[in-house]
């Protein structure tokens, strides 16, 4: 049995311990020393952070880029406006069987004719000629109301009218002038009168005209004291050679209530379309 002897290591006992020991601190006193390094380097780099002042900010410098870039896009739009309103001024024709042909500019459009108010032209007299006359062609009993109410209707025999209410009370009598009886001489041109009315009222007067050879356009009423009245002509639809006429006289109450005062009627002139007279009858006493 073999037993150590004196003065030999032991790789067990206290040398390996001690070494071991050695060791450890070495490395402990190596990372402690690693810690405070690079807190220090903060340190000093925080304070040489706080003792930089930072620059100013270049407020004029940015306005400046900004207007430059703000009057450049205003640039861009105006050439794109303008390049839209020239367009409509060119027309370019492309051939592709052959060159181009020129560029010609639009006609600008023709401006509207602006209407001038002119002054009307004067108007000329209307030529002269006979008076229009007042003509109504009748079938027969086609009655007619004149202006103070009286009626007028014509038959194949001849002239009927009414006349208002001449009081209260009393019933208007019809009344009948006949152109087939005899009485009447047709085969020469003639003209009757009847009439009615008061002095203050004025007068309705009326009357046949016969034998005529064509038709009547108009009648001329003459009345006393001279005055021409434009009367109303009655005629059978087909018949031409007679018909009835009628108008109003008015006279002063003064002058039909006067001794000297005799017929509101001194003439009446029945005229064609030409203006011929075709019957006339004078009623002046």
């Amino acid at each position: 049995m073999n037993h150590p002897t004196a003065g030999t290591d032991d790789p067990t006992g206290a040398g390996a311990e001690a070494e071991t020991g050695a060791g450890a601190g070495a490395g402990a006193d190596g990372g402690d020393a690693a810690a405070e390094t690079g807190r220090r380097l903060r340190e000093v780099f925080a304070e040489a952070a706080y003792d930089i002042a930072p620059p100013p900010l270049p407020l004029e410098a940015i306005r400046r880029d900004g207007r430059r870039r703000l009057l450049r896009r205003r640039a861009a739009v105006l050439s794109t406006g303008c390049g839209l309103l020239l367009l409509p001024l060119l027309v370019l024709a492309f051939r592709p069987d052959g060159p181009a042909e020129s560029v010609r500019p639009m006609a600008p459009p023709a401006s509207a004719p602006v209407a001038t108010r002119s002054s009307p032209a004067p108007s000329e007299p209307p030529p002269s000629g006979p008076p229009a006359g007042n003509v109504r062609v009748l079938a027969p009993g086609e009655r007619v109301t004149a202006e103070d109410g009286s009626e007028f209707w014509l038959t194949r025999e001849g002239k009927h009218w009414v006349t208002p209410e001449p009081e209260p009370g009393v019933t208007p009598m019809e009344e009948f002038r006949s152109v087939v009886d005899g009485n009447l001489d047709t085969s020469e041109p003639g003209v009757s009168l009847q009439g009615s009315g008061t002095a203050g009222g004025g007068y309705l007067v009326s009357g046949l005209f016969y034998g005529v050879r064509t038709a009547a356009a108009r009648v001329e009423i003459r009345a006393y004291d001279g005055t021409a009245i434009n009367g109303t002509v009655l005629r059978l639809r087909g018949n031409t050679s007679w018909g009835v006429w009628y108008g109003r006289v008015k006279v002063p109450e003064e002058t039909a209530r006067s001794l000297d005062f005799e017929d509101p009627v001194h003439k009446v002139t029945v005229y064609d379309r030409d203006d011929e007279v075709i019957a006339e009858m004078d009623f002046k006493s």
